[in-house]
């Protein structure tokens, strides 16, 4: 009688647990199926079209066909001080004369509640303004007592070099509108965002962005890049939907980058990231 009264209480622990991170996830935080994992972008308020950034290898691959270099990226985040809503992500990107190559892998969530995500990217230049890419995408959600559901979807990405100073990104993520859960109507969200840089002098660059998920309302994303030296960079943005503000810093050390970054809600309070870029040099 006692193991089963510890069976069902662990249980119920279990269930409250996930209800709870169901309520955040979903309610309060109107974050995507899986949260922007690096610092840059959030404190430049979630935005997603960095072009020529290995982060890329998070958010839009198209992105990536401007890096020179191979780039490993780690990075963490933690919504609202809470968690159960933690999350990290490492990546790497390979350029090649063939194209880029990325790898990212994510994870958010907790024991009883998590997701998993590992994405290949492949971007190639059109020509030297205009670049594709496409990412597979393998997700795993897991729910304790209920076991693991995997799934395969993926995105397309276009970023486009306008003029000099200004560049166009699109994305999408599952695009095919995959559905995929626990549940046969359960879906995964089909997201799609569209945004622009805009170096307005080689100090301050300007990013505007709006990202919207299947019946649901957009969100708008904007920020501002200050450069006051050539190796440090000041942040700060806005998101909607709900609204939050958002600031950081980056630093560059040799082939290292560190940069960090919190987002804050007015009811949730501050939601803080790291990230770190390494660049490996030719010889």
């Amino acid at each position: 009688m006692n193991q089963f009264y510890k069976m069902k209480t662990n249980f119920l622990k279990a269930l409250l647990s996930i209800l709870f991170s169901f309520l955040i996830f979903y309610s309060a935080s109107a974050q995507s199926y899986l949260p922007t994992s690096d610092a840059r972008s959030i404190a430049l308020g979630g935005s997603q079209q960095l072009i020529g950034d290995a982060y890329g290898v998070f958010n839009n691959a198209a992105s990536l066909a401007w890096i020179e270099k191979p780039t490993f990226v780690i990075s963490s985040s933690n919504r609202f001080f809470l968690k159960e809503l933690a999350g990290a992500g490492a990546g790497f990107a390979l350029p090649s004369k063939y194209g880029v190559f990325g790898l990212n892998i994510n994870y958010s969530g907790f024991n009883n509640f998590n997701r998993k995500l590992v994405g290949l990217s492949y971007t190639q230049k059109i020509n030297n303004n205009i670049a594709l890419a496409v990412k597979a995408d393998y997700l795993q959600t897991s729910i304790a007592e209920y076991g693991n559901h995997n799934t395969l979807t993926a995105d397309v990405g276009v970023c486009i070099k306008v003029i000099k100073e200004l560049s166009v990104g699109v994305n999408v993520f599952n695009p095919f509108m995959v559905s995929g859960g626990y549940y046969a109507d359960e879906k995964i969200p089909t997201e799609f965002s569209l945004g622009m840089n805009y170096q307005l002098s080689d100090r301050v660059l300007m990013i505007a962005e709006e990202s919207k998920e299947m019946n649901t309302p957009s969100r708008f994303h904007g920020g501002i890049e200050y450069k006051p030296g050539n190796k440090i960079f000041i942040r700060g943005g806005i998101s909607t939907q709900p609204f939050e503000y958002a600031f950081g810093a980056g630093f560059i050390l040799k082939s290292f980058s560190v940069d960090i970054a919190s987002a804050y809600h007015s009811q949730l309070g501050y939601s803080p990231s790291l990230s770190l870029k390494y660049v490996l040099s030719k010889k």
